[in-house]
């Protein structure tokens, strides 16, 4: 872009004061309402995973039986509908899971594909259907061994961990399509961004939390996509906002966030600029705001929060240069005015 500089600006209105008083408007500690939680699912997978180690337990110490028929009629009839119905369900899953990765890949980014297949929902949940499977074939290809003992614990086995296959696919399937809302991607993606990792200065690590999101903000703001780009924002404001209350991150972690996100704040705002997205680039710059109040309100994030408030001094003078023609007179005083109350918000909490 022609209009671009490679010098930093100072930022919306000058450097930030030294001072790192508030007027009390901001609380510096996590944000209110944005306690990190777990989904449901995750708790509800973690319970089952319990129940199925228990169950299996007391099914092999004999504490505990499921099942008291006929090994020569009933059982081998329920042990054949197992594994039919378990090779139905697997392919269900398979289908499932293969579209929920196109869906992805299509619509944000093929970068999101490994929150799938790599997660421990996934790789447990297949790999209890195949396990239940086989287990249920061999029983049927030994059942006149099975048929000359009196008790029989494998075939109790195999009803529970078919039971066990089956309900593991809720919480499965409830994630799966979950995360292909783009808030949910964000979220699941900025989880994994920790402290240790910002402290080891892993960039490759962090930059695969980070990078995909923005990847996500960029198509949103090419399409148009503004309520996209609202959540987005969101999850990334949250992040930060958590990281930054955190105590454990000093200046090496501090610094390593800082040039993680400060280039991606002003790539997404120049491109909003570039698409005549007004809406977007108040978006961008809103969400460098409320990190930009919340970091310079504390003495030892006043680094971070200055490239942050020099990145909005960027995104405002290309965007001036792209609203400057007659014909966004109209776009430029709206933009006018977002930046002014941006300039107001971030005074009031930094002004000693």
């Amino acid at each position: 872009m022609g209009t671009r500089r490679s010098e930093r600006q100072s930022g919306v209105d000058g450097k930030l004061p030294a001072s790192g008083s508030s007027n009390g408007r901001v609380n510096i500690g996590r944000p209110k309402g944005q306690e990190e939680r777990q989904p449901w699912e995750l708790g509800l997978f973690w319970l089952l995973v319990a129940a199925i180690a228990l169950a299996t337990m007391l099914v092999l110490s004999g504490s505990v039986r499921f099942f008291a028929g006929d090994v020569n009629g009933s059982c081998l009839f329920m042990l054949s509908s197992f594994l039919q119905s378990l090779a139905a369900v697997l392919g269900i899953a398979f289908t499932l899971t293969l579209i929920a990765l196109q869906l992805a890949a299509q619509s944000y980014t093929h970068r999101v594909i490994w929150l799938h297949t790599r997660s421990v929902v996934f790789v447990f949940t297949f790999a209890m259907l195949l396990l239940a499977m086989v287990f249920i074939a061999v029983l049927l290809a030994s059942y006149r061994s099975i048929q000359s003992t009196d008790r029989h614990p494998w075939v109790d086995l195999a009803v529970v961990w078919f039971v066990s296959a089956l309900v593991l696919l809720i919480p499965f399937a409830v994630r799966t399509l979950r995360l292909l809302a783009p808030d949910s991607i964000a979220a699941a993606l900025l989880a994994g961004l920790s402290v240790k990792q910002l402290e080891s200065s892993d960039t490759a690590a962090v930059h695969v939390r980070i990078g995909p999101v923005f990847d996500m903000a960029r198509k949103a703001i090419v399409s148009r996509d503004e309520r996209t780009l609202e959540l987005l924002m969101a999850q990334v404001r949250r992040r930060v906002a958590a990281l930054l209350a955190d105590v454990a991150l000093g200046e090496e972690g501090l610094d390593q966030l800082q040039r993680a996100v400060s280039p991606e704040f002003r790539d997404l705002g120049w491109l909003a600029s570039d698409r005549g997205d007004i809406g977007a680039v108040k978006q961008v710059v809103d969400c460098l705001r409320e990190l930009v109040c919340r970091a310079g309100a504390r003495p030892d994030r006043r680094v971070f929060a200055e490239e942050l408030n020099a990145a909005i001094g960027d995104i405002w003078k290309e965007a001036s240069a792209r609203f400057s023609d007659t014909a966004h007179a109209a776009r430029l005083a709206e933009l006018e005015t977002s930046m002014s109350s941006c300039r107001v918000e971030i005074s009031s909490v930094l002004d000693s």
